[in-house]
């Protein structure tokens, strides 16, 4: 008898945000499932949990869309198999149902494989990883591997799981360079970008977006991805699912076509950006071009606090601002100073333009935040907090 598909039947995936961000990416999640590019088998059900975003009853076709479309997340896993295990002899026997010959197309793969057990009947994790690579015929590598595996003992079950992605969504693969001393990864901007948009009476739309202090371009390319309503699947590069011998092929096409033309029809909005430093905006030109059409762009070389002509007068404006701190500021800077004067010329700036729109800044910590909204001018003002790089940030945002 011939093996079922596998979108025959509804699978269960787990979604990882990016650190502090659990909510939003659940917000996403939901508004992915509502509005699908395509028509599914199965009807998916949402739960949240402590750390991640559980979606059961999923097509996997509509799996591989939430991979594609999902900005604000680290990764998407697929639970490939999970069953109840008391004792170490079940293991190899749930092992050697795994289907392994749908997830390799060939023996002796180098993977990468985490394992884990939380009160189980072991606390030999290392063992577990041996036993998975025991029965899938392949091997365990620190870095490089394209397929990442888990395998995890909570209680009484066993699960395995895999990542679609592989590499972590963040590394979306439009940008030729980097440039930053301290990046914030591309699902950190997406959220922040998300967040600011969420705020009471933001408009819908925007004329310009304005992001000083921009780096290898983040915040900008980002925008733009958030507004289009694309994600990831835009961009040529490949996720690990693409390899599964059981991932239907023309579903993959299809889906990055359709989200590569929701990026491509947008009406987008100017992007201005802003950065001093010489050899950064050559590289931030360089992945501009790569990005999308030049006619898109503005760049503005030179100090943000020395520029006269940053914004067009009387335009709907989204600012997006990632100011340096730390070794990025300069140790001759005291940072409450700079972010109180970047509260006052942001002020001074929207007033004289008379633009209205919303604004979002990350600040490092209490006293730039303290700094910050000190100056800022805005009955409808909001902070989120979050971590980046093992360090709390601060988002602002305020409406004018």
């Amino acid at each position: 008898m011939a093996k079922a598909p596998i979108t025959a039947v509804p699978h269960v995936f787990y979604v990882r945000p990016a650190p502090g961000w659990l909510y939003l990416v659940h917000e996403e999640v939901q508004g992915i499932l509502a509005k699908p590019l395509q028509k599914y088998k199965f009807e998916p059900k949402i739960t949240l949990l402590k750390s991640t975003v559980k979606i059961s009853r999923c097509d996997f076709r509509q799996g591989l869309e939430l991979m594609m479309r999902l900005t604000c997340a680290h990764d998407i896993e697929w639970l490939v198999l999970e069953s109840k295990c008391t004792q170490w002899p079940e293991v190899d026997a749930i092992l050697k149902r795994v289907p392994w010959r749908e997830l390799l197309a060939q023996p002796k793969e180098l993977v990468h494989v985490t394992a884990d057990s939380f009160n189980g009947f072991t606390n030999l994790s290392s063992k577990l990883r041996e036993n998975l690579c025991r029965a899938a015929q392949v091997e365990h590598v620190s870095e490089g591997a394209s397929l990442r595996f888990k395998i995890e003992l909570r209680d009484d079950q066993l699960r395995i799981s895999v990542s679609l992605a592989g590499e972590p969504l963040y590394k979306r693969g439009y940008k030729a360079q980097m440039s930053a001393v301290a990046p914030l990864p591309e699902h950190h901007a997406a959220a922040c970008v998300r967040w600011t948009l969420a705020a009471q009476n933001a408009p819908k739309s925007f004329e310009q977006v304005f992001i000083p202090f921009a780096g290898s371009g983040t915040l900008g390319f980002e925008s733009l991805l958030v507004l289009s309503g694309s994600g990831p699947g835009a961009f040529q590069r490949t996720f690990a699912c693409e390899l599964f011998p059981c991932t239907p092929q023309a579903t993959v096409g299809f889906l990055k076509r359709k989200i590569g033309d929701q990026l491509k029809s947008f009406e987008a909005p100017q992007i201005i950006f802003n950065e001093l430093n010489p050899e950064a905006m050559a590289i931030l030109r360089q992945n501009a071009s790569q990005f999308s059409s030049p006619d898109q762009y503005q760049f503005l070389e030179g100090d943000l606090f020395d520029l006269k002509n940053s914004l067009q007068p009387s335009k709907t404006t989204l600012i997006l601002l990632n100011p340096p701190f730390g070794n990025r500021l300069g140790k001759q800077t005291l940072m409450t100073e700079f972010y109180s004067r970047l509260g006052k010329f942001l002020t001074t700036i929207i007033e004289r333009c008379q633009v209205t729109g919303i604004a979002g800044c990350l600040c490092p910590d209490e006293s730039t935040w303290r700094s910050l909204t000190h100056e800022i001018k805005s009955a409808n003002l909001a902070t989120h907090h979050f971590t980046h790089g093992g360090k709390e940030m601060r988002l602002v945002r305020w409406t004018f």
